[in-house]
């Protein structure tokens, strides 16, 4: 066998460094594709509800009570010297003390259901800007904790996603038992909540012959762990896709891309968790459960913790 002479083998090891250097270059690319796509799908999640928000808030400046006012400018504009005989006598007139506590009371009532709406599209927006953010903890696989009530971040899911399932005639039924304070990563946990609830309305659309629900539980499975669970009566899944339904680009819809539940494993595991998912076949739903470890907030006893 022939002995490489040390030309030779200094080419061979500049090709190898080469063929590396464009492994770790494609290997980064693809990394950064990844995250990119993760990120551009849950900020798709959060879109569709701040888009609803905005045909709410568009649909309410649209029917406003608002113009009653200029008619009633209008009225007394018509009568600058015999203000008082048209109040007390003219039908129109005595009509206007009572039309204007009507429209008082509608327009503190369209202002109160405007600022609802514009609160919780605010916190859409904010829950956009964490995605966004996100990108940097990935990039350096951290997590940001801390501390919280895990049904007060349940009940944020439930207001994201409400409007959009009411809208398609879905029915939440929340089973929510109250988890002590601990230390959370709140965007994480929002972002694989967010993206379970939609999956699990998209897995109704085609049930017709039943009607649609959801049911959203939240548990404690013991002294360590939490247990949040997503459970619809859709299409179910195969008991072939049950293993994959996790993979990097797995999807079994037309316009899905499988980006989602594969970056919510991710983050579940970034937090010590799992995500797991049964289903007892087609037609029969699914049940997505999110279990998390129960970390406690700086000094505070187990004691408190769990009782």
């Amino acid at each position: 066998m022939k002995i490489p002479s040390p030309r030779q083998l200094a080419k061979v090891n500049d090709e190898l460094r080469e063929a590396q250097a464009e492994l770790v270059t494609t290997a980064r690319r693809a990394g950064m594709a990844e995250i990119a796509t993760n990120v551009l799908h849950n900020v798709g999640n959060v879109l569709n509800s701040v888009n609803v928000s905005a045909q709410v808030l568009f649909d309410k400046v649209q029917t406003s009570k608002g113009p009653g006012v200029a008619k009633v400018v209008q009225l007394l504009k018509e009568h600058p010297d015999d203000l008082g005989d048209f109040i007390s006598s003219d039908p129109k007139g005595r009509a206007l003390p009572d039309y204007l506590g009507k429209l008082a009371d509608a327009l503190a009532t369209e202002q109160q259901a405007m600022i609802a709406e514009l609160t919780q599209l605010s916190r859409r927006v904010d829950h956009i800007k964490d995605i966004v953010a996100t990108q940097q903890s990935y990039a350096g696989y951290s997590s940001v904790l801390e501390p919280g009530l895990l049904r007060e971040l349940v009940e944020d899911v439930v207001r994201i996603s409400g409007v959009s399932l009411v809208r398609h005639k879905v029915t939440l039924v929340q089973e929510l038992n109250d988890i002590p304070m601990m230390s959370l990563d709140k965007h994480k946990v929002l972002q694989i909540l967010v993206n379970l609830i939609n999956n699990a309305k998209q897995a109704l659309v085609s049930v017709t012959d039943r009607p649609s629900h959801i049911t959203l539980r939240l548990k404690a499975v013991d002294d360590t762990r939490v247990r949040i669970e997503v459970e619809d009566n859709g299409e179910g899944i195969s008991a072939e896709n049950l293993t994959r339904v996790f993979e990097h680009g797995f999807t079994t819809r037309p316009d899905g891309h499988g980006f989602g539940l594969h970056s919510c494993i991710l983050a579940a595991h970034e937090m010590g968790g799992d995500l797991t998912v049964q289903s007892a076949g087609p037609g029969k739903g699914a049940l997505f459960a999110l279990e998390l470890p129960i970390t406690l907030v700086p000094g505070q006893s187990q004691k408190a913790a769990t009782r």
